[in-house]
């Protein structure tokens, strides 16, 4: 009896907590790290020998993959700047505590968590689209400009976007575990809000994230089914119609257009936040052939890719030299190819596990995390760990097979 209150209370503690770290990374990165440390304490009460059997694979291979940074990290010199990298890519060491855990809890709990932190960042993104309907001219002109919309948080706004598409998915996917017709209006006009609002925002990742999350949440990879339900495809007609009424997301897409089109006439790249990105992925691959096995270290990043640009002889100037803005490279720049490689096992064994579990809901989020690492290294900062293990912990309580018709 006690160790069953004790197991109930360990997962509602592990639930709130989860959801605390990412909502309260938008004003207090402190709070965050407090919520991390409750979080995984209270995963240790629900440690189980049989899950760990399980998912020893994907445990070892991610302790193996977290282990091996260290070590190459190691033979570089110790700085504040590997300090503080090692602190935080520490949740991604204890990340493999969730598989070893059998989570037990009740759907109204459950929703009323998703439903909340839903909520909140529906009033973050709800403040931000009303600065930006009240500063509506220039701020459009910003978009077309490769500029991002301010928003009412500390996070970088292309974490922002991907934390909000994550939340959408998972509110999409929780959807049928409310109890009650108004909890369900409620989720419903959150949801609305949020997914409205990312795209009056703009942020490409966030709004790729979730695209692609989409149909795999409504049971894509189950081409029969699909093809058979005509309702499915109207939700294509969502992006086609705030694509006509959103400002914003009609100048983003113009703006894109014109970044592509300068990269393939190898035109001025100077403020085309897509064709910077594609100088840095240029000069990053040339730099990690130089130091394959190694990487330059946490701190030797920026030092090592400036000198990529010299040598390139590019016409961007200081100010416009910029990070890979991809997580493989980032990893490659740091560490070598060995962790990358790593990296990629880890995550093709969690994809080939969701599949076989067909848990639609875990697919779902896997892909858009998984996709956005190829334009933003998030894993740099701690919001972008959070949406990280936020997300890969929530999907296991979705349902198998279910998905959103």
């Amino acid at each position: 009896m006690i160790k069953t209150i004790s197991s109930e209370f360990s997962i509602k503690a592990a639930v709130f907590t989860a959801a605390l770290s990412l909502c309260s990374i938008h004003f207090s990165p402190a709070l965050t790290s407090l919520s991390f440390m409750i979080f995984f304490t209270s995963l240790i009460a629900l440690l189980s020998k049989e899950s760990y059997q399980q998912n020893r694979l994907l445990i070892l291979l991610s302790l193996f993959w977290c282990l091996s940074q260290a070590i190459i990290q190691f033979s570089f010199d110790y700085d504040s700047e590997t300090n503080r990298k090692l602190l935080l890519r520490l949740p991604l060491l204890l990340l493999p505590l969730i598989w070893c855990v059998q989570p037990q809890i009740s759907r109204k709990f459950l929703f009323a968590i998703i439903l909340i932190t839903g909520l909140i960042h529906t009033w973050i993104v709800g403040a931000s689209v009303l600065h930006y309907m009240a500063h509506y001219h220039f701020l459009n002109q910003m978009v077309l400009e490769s500029k991002p919309l301010p928003l009412f948080s500390s996070v970088y706004h292309i974490e922002f976007s991907l934390i909000l598409a994550v939340v959408s998915l998972l509110q999409l996917s929780f959807l049928h575990f409310a109890d009650g017709i108004w909890s369900r209006r409620l989720m419903v006009v959150s949801l609305l809000v949020n997914v409205v609002s990312l795209h009056v925002l703009s942020a490409r990742t966030g709004m790729m994230a979730f695209w692609l999350g989409v149909p795999f949440l409504a049971g894509i990879i189950e081409f029969q089914s699909w093809l058979k339900g005509r309702s499915k495809w109207l939700i294509l007609l969502i992006p086609i119609l705030l694509l006509f009424t959103v400002p914003s997301l009609r100048n983003r897409i113009i703006n894109t257009i014109e970044d592509i089109t300068a990269i393939k006439q190898d035109s001025n790249l100077n403020d085309k936040s897509l064709g910077r990105r594609w100088e840095a992925w240029k000069v990053a691959a040339d730099v990690i052939s130089q130091e394959p096995l190694t990487g330059f270290g946490f701190s030797g990043v920026e030092t090592a890719m400036q000198s990529g640009f010299e040598k390139k002889n590019t016409y961007l100037p200081v100010t416009d030299r910029i990070k890979p803005h991809n997580q493989f490279l980032e990893l490659a720049l740091q560490t070598g190819l060995l962790t990358v490689v790593l990296f990629l096992l880890w995550l093709v064994i969690l994809f080939i596990q969701f599949r076989r579990k067909a848990n639609y809901t875990a697919l779902a989020v896997f892909i858009a995390l998984t996709v956005s690492m190829f334009f933003e290294s998030y894993l740099e900062r701690q919001s972008g760990v959070a949406v990280f293990v936020f997300a890969l912990f929530f999907v296991l309580f979705a349902e198998k097979r279910n998905n959103i018709f």
